[in-house]
């Protein structure tokens, strides 16, 4: 499920490939950063803004804010060459 969250594209003599992982290798490490309310928003654009290396990662990066011990927000950071409005109402779906 996914395969395009799930794609590198490394580079072959010089020419960019699609290469699917399988979900083992493609689960992304989920960072935990403990942060407040009045820190949440450039914590969010900092992470927001990392590049993704798209010939060795795959397009989907996790990131859980820690406001509270029962207080978290959770953020998705997808490149947009594997989601777009209608792609990612799927995976919407598939965390509720």
């Amino acid at each position: 499920r996914h395969e395009s969250l799930r794609t590198v594209f490394p580079e072959v003599e010089g020419v960019p490939c699609q290469q699917v992982l399988t979900p083992e290798a493609a689960a992304p490490r989920l960072t935990v950063t403990p942060t407040t309310d009045t820190e949440l928003p450039d914590a969010l654009t900092s992470a927001a803004r990392h590049p993704f290396d798209l010939s060795v990662e795959p397009p989907l990066r996790t990131h859980l804010f820690e406001l509270s011990a029962q207080e978290y927000v959770l953020m998705l950071v997808v490149h947009h060459i594997a989601g777009d409005g209608w792609s990612l109402g799927p995976l919407a779906s598939d965390l509720t």
